[in-house]
């Protein structure tokens, strides 16, 4: 941790977080004087998804994500919490910088979703094409920004010209920089009833999208086409695509078997807040199918890395998705009963 004075002369804590937009809202929230975990964010804002996107490129190939998407973690959690909030886009970047920094003078911090590739504070072996990243503005400085990136340990310095290139990139899920900030939320927010209204979303959101790309639908969907994908695509277009859902769960901001675990840390927060044996064991559920993910992207990684000279194969890969859908239905079917029996 570390401390930072923002425009309106408060201090503000850096903490580094598990996940962007989550350690983002999170720090919003804080600043606002609102004390709430990331893992409560992520569960509120319901943040835990599954989607295939074959129709949706990003460096030539299919998008996988494993959370919901970019901003509606925070724009959920704020509603939920009772919150006043302020979500903008803008066709003309000229607009979105002087709007960005009209709100910084007013003493706001501002969170900002951006291209991780334009922010040039990362070194360029962890820059890549990737429209979801989120960071906090905290003040302007000569020539850029004082930025708050909750995947960072302190806070670091941006180029004016940098922000704006990574806020307006063009590509898949574009930002249109997209910036967002609580207006206000309440000192004591209902808790009880914030959590509900995020387990509801999430189990339907998992269980009742009827398009077969989307929940536990897409993820069974995602895991035939990895089984039947040397056939389909040949071998080493296979390993490509392989490797990209590995990237898009273990290293992307779309998160896999982290956001997993985290659902299973707000499961057990959810389950201290209730007193609920039921979802203190589904948080537990949670986070052994989590390790299945993580077996899943080993599994991958030698497939791709030694091209089939493994006893690992493209079945066992896909078998082993298979499982986590399987699972995570159980789960879900399972959650949505017990939220009928919680009172707020």
């Amino acid at each position: 941790m570390s401390t930072e004075i923002t425009a309106g002369g408060k201090p503000f804590v850096h903490h580094h977080s598990a996940h962007c937009e989550s350690g983002v809202t999170s720090a919003l929230f804080r600043d606002k004087g609102v004390e709430i975990s990331e893992a409560m964010i992520f569960g509120i804002g319901s943040g835990i998804f599954f989607g295939h996107l074959p129709f949706v490129k990003w460096v030539g190939l299919p998008i996988s994500t494993f959370r919901s998407q970019p901003g509606a973690v925070f724009r959920k959690a704020a509603k939920r919490l009772g919150g006043e909030f302020v979500t903008k886009r803008f066709r003309n970047p000229r607009k979105g910088m002087d709007e960005l920094k009209r709100v910084l003078k007013a003493g706001q911090i501002v969170g900002l979703t951006t291209n991780i590739y334009w922010l040039s504070y990362f070194p360029n072996r962890f820059r890549f094409q990737f429209n979801g990243h989120n960071i906090i503005a905290l003040h302007e400085i000569k020539n850029g920004f004082r930025v708050s990136d909750p995947v960072l340990d302190h806070p670091v310095d941006c180029l004016t010209e940098d922000i704006e290139r990574a806020r307006f990139a063009h590509g898949p899920l574009e930002p249109h920089g997209f910036m967002y900030y609580p207006k206000e939320i309440p000192r004591n927010p209902d808790l009880r009833t914030a959590c509900i209204k995020g387990l509801k979303d999430s189990c339907n959101m998992m269980l009742r999208i009827p398009l077969p790309i989307f929940g536990i639908r897409g993820i069974r969907f995602l895991a035939k086409r990895i089984i039947k994908s040397p056939e389909t695509l040949g071998f080493n277009e296979a390993c490509r695509q392989l490797a990209n859902i590995v990237r898009m769960q273990e290293e992307v901001g779309t998160g896999g078997a982290g956001f997993r675990f985290m659902y299973a840390a707000f499961l057990q927060e959810a389950a201290e807040l209730f007193g609920s044996d039921d979802l203190a064991r589904l948080s537990q559920e949670m986070t052994a199918i989590g390790d299945v993910w993580r077996e899943f992207a080993v599994v991958s990684a030698r497939i791709v890395k030694q091209r089939g000279q493994a006893q690992d194969n493209f079945s066992k890969a896909g078998g082993l998705m298979l499982v986590c859908a399987g699972r995570e239905e159980a789960l879900f079917r399972e959650l949505n009963i017990v939220v009928r029996k919680l009172k707020a």
